[in-house]
């Protein structure tokens, strides 16, 4: 017992001292930013401002404009497709597993583009001018967050392509099972 014990938090402390080097890590990776960099920044703050204004609210839009085509995508084929064959008690489990990572997909997707839009708003109040560092900094963890959207979108493409093929394979299927009608 005593053994399991101390086990245990050895373990614990081996994880935490793991996450710690991890962060710390990461952190060496970035380096101070010098003189002439901290100059071109701020010799170019006005014009970094207005580009992320204009992808600011071109971001908003295409985030409404895909949000929606997703949300349509879920609740309007694939949740109606989905429960149409459940209804006639056919087996669409297939399906159902694929509109579920779908879902899943759907929700990072919601999720990575608060971060993003939430850490954008945060980068462009930042006075460039009198803080060229922290303004640095926040670019570079908008564009990963940028990227993490990225990545969303990427994975909604592919389970909509799946659930397509699946989709096909089922009617194929179905059209060719003996005794099954087609309309």
């Amino acid at each position: 017992m005593k053994y399991s014990i101390h086990l245990l938090v050895i373990v614990s402390m081996a994880a935490v001292g793991a996450i710690f080097l991890t962060v710390n890590a990461r952190s060496l990776d970035i380096l101070p930013l010098s003189e002439s960099h901290k100059a071109r920044i701020v010799a170019n703050c006005t014009s970094a401002k207005t580009s992320l204004q204009q992808l600011h609210r071109s971001d908003a839009s295409l985030r409404v404009n895909r949000g929606q085509l997703y949300q349509s995508i879920s609740t309007k084929l694939m949740a109606r497709l989905n429960s149409r064959l459940a209804l006639n008690r056919l087996d669409g489990s297939e399906l159902v597993a694929a509109a579920a990572r779908y879902e899943r997909s759907l929700s990072q997707f919601r999720n990575s583009y608060q971060a993003y839009e939430e850490q954008l708003s945060a980068l462009l109040r930042i006075n460039c001018q009198k803080q060229p560092d922290e303004f640095y900094y926040r670019t570079l963890d908008v564009r990963e967050r940028r990227q993490a959207v990225a990545q969303t979108i990427t994975d909604l493409n592919h389970y909509s392509i799946e659930y397509h093929q699946i989709f096909e394979r089922f009617s194929e299927n179905y059209r060719t099972t003996p005794g099954m009608e087609t309309e």
